[in-house]
């Protein structure tokens, strides 16, 4: 039922981020209240700790690439979801997995476009930036619109599915 669950709301996350490029604080809410009262059951009073810490790790953790705009507020909060419904091991295989998932599907989507070596301009200039300034700053945002960003939640959803598949 966990996992049935937990896939249905991160399938539906993937759907309203393909429709909008945003993630219902709703839907994730449901899915934290799910896996509080899922810690709770596991760990008793106690797990209300736990839960806490299990979502606060994907917060920490990618801080600073919300702050450039590298990474979503609701990727994060879709992180921070499955840390409170599972916890630390499912956490970090679909952490891993969604990486590695995305930066699979970015290659391939700098391919597609053929613009390799201008995206690594983009990168280098942004980088002598940062360095420069000694301040972390906003990783440009595209001419072109949203072409070159992909939607994370597909990764994690399917970081998610390579992280059963190992745990289970």
């Amino acid at each position: 039922m966990k996992a049935l669950l937990s896939l249905t709301l991160l399938s539906l996350a993937v759907a309203m981020d393909l429709r909008s490029f945003q993630i219902s604080n709703r839907l994730v809410v449901s899915g934290l209240c799910f896996g509080c009262f899922l810690q709770i059951l596991d760990w008793g009073v106690a797990g209300i700790s736990v839960f806490l810490i299990n979502v606060s790790i994907p917060v920490i953790l990618f801080y600073l690439l919300f702050l450039i705009r590298a990474l979503g507020a609701g990727d994060i909060k879709l992180f921070s979801m499955i840390g409170g419904i599972w916890g630390m091991k499912v956490l970090g295989i679909t952490i891993a997995a969604a990486f590695l998932v995305a930066a699979l599907m970015s290659l391939g989507k700098i391919l597609f476009h053929r613009n390799l070596i201008s995206r690594l301009r983009i990168f280098t200039t942004y980088m002598e930036q940062v360095l420069a300034s000694g301040k972390l700053l906003k990783y440009p945002q595209d001419s072109n619109g949203k072409q070159h960003v992909i939607h994370f939640s597909i990764s994690i959803l399917i970081g998610y599915a390579i992280a059963m598949e190992v745990v289970y």
